[in-house]
């Protein structure tokens, strides 16, 4: 059985039902298919603790006699650990059938949800809506929200862990393990989808789920900084804020091909989490934003702090824009400088931009910060 939804409770923090369930949802839109499954893998291997659906009506579900047991096609995305493609699933032989009242389904693709080499569970996708085979780029996009799944999972993992917990060096790991791994798994996973979103010819409901599933990035980690703060002290923080825009800039290099520099100068003050993340969300707008637009070869990242203000110049050598056109994150369906915009206010600052046809593009970033002189450097 490939696509019924498994009732009951399960002894672990799990992520909420609606997180997933929208991930599903979302998937099974920007494809266009009929069936959308996501499964989340138990203690055995193969076995499914967690399983949500999309496209199968309640009606459907009642008539379906059992729940998945990770078996068959299901099971040899674990075992195999890469996507599967198909066009027929009876003429697979790694298939298995359906089970009693399942509707019937006929192509399939199939995605394992890892987080850095740990196997958590897959998202699958059944029945394209016209008919056709499963592409390179659905496949790309199904992979994409398997891994914003897979920071849901995880984040649902080590909070599991830190209930039982006991010992503070323990504490500090898994604060750790928070802060540098799954925080830094999500800019990269915002960013991919940013990038994404300008190769798919979307609709506007499209766009809107996409804006959905960022919404969702910035919840969780919104929710793994509170954790951190219960768990450990500010001095403990040892990525500092330039190994976090470093991290950023390494992301957007490797997926956009685009050179980027960069330029911290010494002296900045201590942020709170608050700008940090404002910040961080800021510069990753801006390097979405030409990564979409600009057809930049070069890109680079100053940031300062000045007249007790932080200071970010963000510049590309691409193609610029005019006033009359305005820049082409404004058009209807781009909402990064608007994003931008509101982040920058929410600083206390502001955000400004020049651009000149054929040369490129400058944005300036500013916003205030209280510092007594005394303070450690991010």
């Amino acid at each position: 059985m490939l696509l019924t939804k498994r009732p009951g409770h399960c002894r672990w923090a799990k992520p909420a039902d609606s997180t997933l369930q929208r991930i599903a949802d979302t998937a099974r839109a920007l494809a266009q298919t009929r069936y959308a499954a996501l499964g989340v893998l138990g203690e055995e291997p193969a076995e499914l603790r967690q399983f949500i659906t999309s496209g199968i009506t309640p009606q459907e579900a009642r008539h379906i006699i059992h729940e998945p047991h990770g078996r068959g096609l299901l099971g040899a995305i674990f075992t195999e650990g890469k996507p599967i493609r198909i066009n027929n699933i009876a003429n697979d032989p790694r298939s298995i059938g359906f089970c009693q009242g399942h509707p019937s389904m006929h192509s399939f693709l199939g995605v394992p949800i890892t987080n850095r080499g740990k196997r958590l569970g897959n998202l699958y996708l059944c029945d394209r809506l016209d008919g056709q085979p499963f592409s390179d780029q659905d496949e790309e996009v199904v992979a994409l929200l398997a891994a914003h799944a897979a920071i849901a999972i995880e984040n649902a993992y080590l909070h599991e862990q830190l209930q039982t917990v006991a010992l503070r060096s323990e504490r500090d790991r898994i604060g750790m393990e928070l802060h540098d791994g799954v925080i830094q798994s999500i800019y990269a996973v915002g960013m991919k989808l940013e990038i994404l979103r300008a190769k798919l010819n979307m609709n506007p409901e499209q766009h809107q789920q996409v804006d959905t599933i960022l919404q969702d990035l910035n919840h969780i980690i919104e929710d793994i900084r509170s954790y951190i703060r219960n768990l450990i002290s500010a001095h403990d923080e040892q990525a500092t804020l330039q190994q976090k825009v470093e991290t950023l800039v390494a992301h957007f290099r490797d997926f956009s091909g685009v050179n980027v520099s960069m330029d911290l100068i010494e002296g900045l003050p201590v942020l709170s989490d608050l700008q940090r993340h404002n910040l961080l969300q800021i510069l990753r707008e801006s390097l979405a934003n030409i990564a979409r637009h600009a057809q930049a070869t070069q890109a680079h990242i100053r940031i300062a702090y000045q007249d007790k203000e932080v200071c970010m110049l963000v510049t590309d050598n691409g193609r610029g824009f005019t006033d009359e056109n305005g820049p082409p994150a404004s058009r209807q369906g781009h909402f990064g400088l608007r994003n931008i915009d509101r982040r920058a206010h929410r600083l206390g600052g502001n955000m400004h931009i020049e651009s000149i046809p054929g040369q490129g593009t400058e944005l300036m970033l500013r916003f205030p910060v209280l510092f007594d002189g005394n303070r450690p450097k991010s």
